[in-house]
């Protein structure tokens, strides 16, 4: 890449890999940039020979090493169970054993504590990502919040944030699907909600919260605007959500016409 002239006048060129400059000028001829490149700590240099092909998704050929990474593909399979939501006994089935064992017959395979452990490890490792990102955030953070009942009757709650990250694009992140025990009164629902927003430390950077039109939810509010820094004294804190309203309505309207 040119760069500026040196202090005698002279071409220079910045290398992309290290940034290190040498003389780039037409009468040196190609021999400062062979040496370079010889010498350049940050090039990447791997044996053709330790190389094999493969398609990438749009077909197009590349390489990629040949020799198997077993830390790497049992992030890779922690990652799939958690994502298709797979039983962790899924690692100890006969059957992909054997594939797994067809495909690498050095593989070690684990077991179901063992892929726990990983995705345990996957979590605090991106939990930790996102809270960098949180805190990168340059502007205040919108947070949506709902409640559901599993067949059990088991309560959980939810916490989504909305933000504006550092390059100006819109984020949105999970923070929090956590249980919460009956009774589900305003003061416990705010109580659990002021919990959760300490454990990210956005406390004092909450703009507002979206929620359904629960009479609880209404109270949760009031409760909260006393526990976090809020814009206009939380004038505009509570936003309903029109989803919840335009349901409501149908619902309404459906009766009448019964």
């Amino acid at each position: 890449m040119i760069d500026e002239l040196d202090s005698l006048g002279r071409m220079q060129s910045k290398c992309m890999k290290c940034d290190a400059k040498y003389i780039a000028e037409s009468s040196h001829g190609t021999g400062n940039m062979l040496r370079h490149i010889r010498s350049c700590k940050g090039k990447v240099y791997r044996d053709i020979g330790q190389m094999i092909l493969q398609s990438n998704a749009s077909g197009a050929v590349e390489n990629r090493p040949s020799t198997f990474k077993f830390d790497e593909f049992r992030e890779i399979l922690a990652l799939a169970i958690a994502r298709h939501n797979l039983p962790l006994q899924f690692v100890e089935y006969e059957g992909i054993r054997a594939v797994f064992s067809y495909l690498c017959p050095e593989f070690k395979h684990v077991s179901r504590r063992t892929i726990k452990n990983d995705i345990i490890k996957i979590h605090a490792k991106e939990k930790t990502k996102l809270d960098e990102l949180l805190k990168r955030a340059p502007g205040r953070i919108a947070i949506t919040s709902d409640c559901w009942s599993s067949i059990t009757t088991d309560g959980y709650i939810s916490l989504t944030a909305h933000f504006i990250e550092k390059n100006w694009r819109l984020g949105k992140r999970v923070l929090a699907f956590s249980f919460i025990p009956p009774p589900h009164t305003g003061a416990a629902l705010g109580e659990k909600m002021t919990c959760l927003l300490k454990q990210w430390g956005i406390e004092k950077r909450i703009a507002s919260i979206t929620l359904d039109n629960a009479s609880s939810n209404d109270s949760m509010v009031e409760t909260l605007k006393y526990d976090l820094d809020l814009v206009s004294n939380g004038d505009y804190f509570h936003v309903r959500c029109c989803a919840h309203i335009l349901n409501l309505i149908v619902q309404e309207g459906l009766k009448g016409n019964r």
